[in-house]
Order: structure tokens, then sequence, then C-alpha cells
């Protein structure tokens, strides 16, 4: 086990497994935030999963992250392994906004340690659509962001016999179109990170929340990782005073050994809108 008197990240080199130039975001902010280089790992990451559909995910994200991460170590003497894996989906609880959620995660060999961070967001472009004629097609990809946001283009959404990803050209959007006149194509947003600026910056995101937790040292054995772990529902309506569903503290934990606290959420109150009583 590392010894965690000194910095656990200062200067320590990890491995990133990407081949969608994610180390663009990843790089600078564990450079400045912990003190980490970052070396990009040849990782055909592909074959766990794509947005396209060729390939399945071979697990939940979580398990995919470790696939990735002992992909890129393996053969190697580095400890440190990192790797990312986004989602995109209908929001969970608005209807029609679509949702992406990012996870970075980062297992460290030498202090046995699994970390990683997480973000969502509302703002991305993901979106699909049949079109039969190129100006349909022009009209959807001026929504969705095109041609900073690529497109990919398909036969079939269900069982493909033909795509093409990284479509990032007029003229190349309105080939493919012409090129299929009698049935159309369906076109969808290509979320591969190095097409898709708007994916990038909740990998962003996602990484400064992984930063905040490797920096989060437990109080009792100075562990990386100290973090929320479960909430306390509770928090009290301002009209009745009544305990709600809204989360009232946090239990905070640590990764290795068993201490733990309850810290507060910074408000006193809720609205009624939230309670029961008052609004049933």
């Amino acid at each position: 086990m590392a010894d965690l008197e000194r910095d656990p990240w200062q200067n320590r080199v990890a491995l990133l497994a990407t081949q969608h130039h994610k180390e663009q975001v990843i790089t600078p902010l564990l450079a400045k935030g912990l003190g980490i280089q970052v070396r990009v790992v040849a990782v055909d990451t592909d074959q766990f999963g794509t947005f396209s559909r060729e390939r399945p995910r071979p697990g939940n994200v979580l398990e995919t992250l470790r696939l990735k991460i002992e992909a890129g170590l393996q053969g190697r003497t580095e400890l440190l392994g990192l790797a990312s894996e986004g989602s995109f989906g209908p929001h969970p609880q608005i209807p029609g906004i679509p949702w992406n959620q990012e996870w970075v995660m980062l297992i460290d060999g030498e202090q046995n340690l699994e970390l990683w961070g997480w973000a969502a967001s509302v703002q991305t472009n993901f979106s699909h659509r049949w079109v039969n004629t190129v100006a349909e097609a022009l009209d959807f990809a001026q929504q969705v962001g095109f041609p900073d946001h690529a497109l990919i283009a398909l036969d079939d959404p269900t069982h493909p016999q033909w795509i093409q990803k990284g479509i990032q050209d007029q003229a190349t959007l309105v080939q493919v179109v012409q090129a299929h006149p009698n049935q159309g194509i369906h076109l969808e947003t290509d979320m591969r990170a190095m097409v898709n600026p708007s994916r990038m910056q909740v990998i962003a995101t996602a990484t400064q929340d992984l930063i905040q937790k490797a920096q989060s040292l437990c109080p009792a054995c100075s562990t990386p990782g100290y973090a929320q772990i479960r909430p306390l529902s509770g928090l009290r309506c301002r009209e009745c005073g009544s305990p709600t569903a809204v989360t009232k503290a946090w239990v905070y934990g640590c990764l290795r050994c068993p201490h733990t606290e309850t810290m507060p959420v910074p408000e006193a109150e809720t609205d009624p809108v939230n309670c029961a009583f008052c609004n049933p």
C-alpha cells in the first residue's frame, strides 16, 4: 500500500484506455488537479460496446470501465489506470428530454483503490431521424449542431446492413442521402467523444468530480475517496414543519476503514410543494 503521508497522486503516471481522444479534456484536468501525468494507450475500446450498436456493452457501466482499464494496463508496469464511459437515453424525470451520463474511473493498484467520478447533463444533442430528402437531412443536421457535431447514417437502426460514421461536412451528407433515393436513410448523432463537443464537456465535469473524490481524504485513515455514500431524507417543510422525502443530510464514508459521518445539507427547510401534507 502507498505511503499516505505523502501526496498519493503527485507525479504519478496513469494509463488512459481510449481511442476517441478523451485525453483532450481528461489530461489537463488531472495534471492540474492531482499532478497525475496521463498517457494514452492504444486499446480497441469499441470491443467494449459502441453507441452505433455494432457491439453491445459486456456489462454495466462500472464493469465495462474495469474491463477497459484492465486492457490498458495489461502487460505494463504502471499501476494507475483510467477509462471513461458514457450513456444516453431519456431523462428519468423530464419526458421528452435526452440525458447524457458520463463516468471516469481511476483504479490504483498501488493503493488498491477504485474511484470514479460521475456527471449528467441535458446539454446533449442526442437525437435521430428518418430522412427521405436532402432538405430533411440538412434540417436535422442544423438542429443537432452539425458540422461541429458529427452524424451517423445507416439503412436500418435495428439491423443495419451498412453504416457510415463521422459525417462532418455537408457534401458528404448530401452524397449519402442522394445515394439512397428510394428507401431513405436513418440519421443519428455520432456520440463518440472526439466528434461530439457537447459530450466532451460532460466528460470534463465527470473528471472534475473524480478529482474532488481523489482529493477528499478519510479523516480517520487518510485514504482518498472519502465521499457521500447515502442520503438521509427528512428535511422539514417550511410551512408546516413536517419531515419530507427531501434529503436533509448525507452520510460520508471511507473506502477502506469503517469511519463514517453525517453532514447536513445547507438548507434548513424545503418548499411546501415537496410536502405530503401541504401538497398531497
